[in-house]
Order: C-alpha cells, then structure tokens, then sequence
C-alpha cells in the first residue's frame, strides 16, 4: 500500500469499529510501530482522528453512541469473552444487575445457557429481557422508564425509583469510553445516572468494557477507577492502561482470546 491508501484504510477501519490499536496497522501494513506511530501523528495534525494509548479513535463527538443494532456487529468475539469471564464471577444465591449493552447481552446469554439456576438477574434493558426470558426456570426483573430506543434501555426517574428499593451482589456496568484521567463515560445524561445508581446499590461493581472504549471521553462521566471493584476488558487492551489499575484498587480481567 501506499501512503493514501494506508490512510484510506485506517479511516475505513474506524468507520466500522470507531478504534484501531498500532499492532493492528502494523500487521496489515507490514511497517514498524514507529513508522505507524508517525503516520497516526500526521493524520492527528490533520484533524482526521485522534491518537490514543496504543492506538487511534475516530473523530465523533463526545455525544456519539451507536446504536444496538450497529454494536451487536461489532467486536463481537471480544464480548462474547468479557461476557464468559464476566458469569464466571457470578455465584449461585446471588442477585445480579445487568445494564444495558451488546456485552451484558452475550452474558444474559451465557445464563440462559449455564448451569447457574439459584440466581436473580434484573436488568432496565429490553433485549437483555427478552433473552432472559428464555430461560423458564429463571425469575428475573426488568425495570421500566422512559425507553432509549436506539439502544432499548429505560432510564429516567421511574426506573431509579424502583432501582431505590433493590440491592444487588454484583453490578454489570458497561460504558462507551474510558481514560485514566477522567474515568468512565457515556453520552446521555439519563444513561449516566441510571449507571451511577447500579454502582451505589450493587456490593461489588463491575465493568465490562472491550477494547476499543478505551483512550476517548464521552460527555457525561459515570465514575472515576476508583469506584469500580473490578474490569473485565479482552485480550486486546493495552496493557500500559490495565497493568496500573491495582494502585487504584481495582482488579483487572483480561478474558482470552477464545
């Protein structure tokens, strides 16, 4: 390839998946890091996209959010892996809280599936319901709002009224971006708040996040490292990112590659 055509591919490439990381490039380019790393900064200059830890995001906005339709495609075999660590950490007799999110999707799946029966599922979001239906000889709880239906979520002061009266063992939080400064992100302020919720009334606070929410801020902030008990990210993360968790007392998950 040469220079515009790499230049092509890399904007393409976060069309579909909004990041790339360098070894990704590297490998489709046959070139250096270094010599990446260079062609990033140029196209940085440019205003073309912007460089992260380990790689580049695209230029959205900070209110971007795809839709559930547009995530469900998206890096799926990396959720599908944060969603089996993920029910790993549930044990039976608990009470558990799925957010809304393609990844706690796959994990209502892997339920549905397990041999896990002595659990308690709720959830505010319509599809993570439906697929928890499946399953006869599990009771779960979804809860009502003012309904997103981009991504089918219900939010808003009906459904943190009703969240006000539960308790959870384990909160399932997903957000859209994350960075070591400011924490975890999302678009919408409706979203935000329902998130923060689940935190307070959850005794242990889990973040699933795959690779690519890494390294860029959405709008609204969810919560500093500090309040979340446990990541569980993919095999993709960058490690400069991850490794510096503990200090902030959280432990980290990096689910493999399947």
């Amino acid at each position: 390839m040469n220079q515009d055509e790499r230049r092509k591919y890399i904007l393409d490439q976060l069309k579909i998946k909004s990041s790339i990381s360098v070894s990704e490039l590297s490998e489709a380019f046959s070139l250096s890091e270094v010599s990446v790393r260079k062609l990033l900064a140029n196209m940085e200059q440019e205003g073309v996209l912007k460089r992260t830890w380990g790689g580049a995001v695209s230029r959205y906005g900070s209110l971007r959010e795809f839709s559930h339709q547009e995530n469900e495609v998206r890096h799926r075999e990396e959720k599908k892996a944060i969603a089996a660590a993920a029910y790993d950490c549930i044990q039976d007799g608990e009470a558990v809280f799925l957010d809304s999110g393609t990844t706690t999707f796959e994990l209502a799946r892997m339920i549905v599936e397990g041999p896990k029966r002595n659990i308690m599922p709720c959830t505010n979001n319509i599809f993570v319901a439906m697929e928890l239906a499946k399953a006869a000889d599990i009771h779960s709880i979804i809860i009502g709002g003012e309904l997103r239906t981009n991504i089918y979520s219900c939010v808003g002061y009906l459904a943190e009224q009703v969240l006000g009266n539960l308790f959870f063992d384990k909160g399932f939080i997903s957000a859209n971006h994350f960075t070591v400064e400011r924490g975890f992100s999302t678009p919408t302020l409706g979203e935000a708040e329902l998130k923060r919720k689940i935190l307070t009334i959850s005794k242990e606070k889990i973040m699933l996040l795959d690779y690519t929410k890494f390294g860029d801020d959405s709008m609204v902030l969810i919560a500093s490292p500090e309040n979340v008990d446990i990541l569980i990210t993919d095999w993709h993360a960058p490690e400069e990112l991850t490794s510096g968790f503990g200090d902030k007392g959280v432990k980290t998950i990096i689910a493999p590659q399947v």
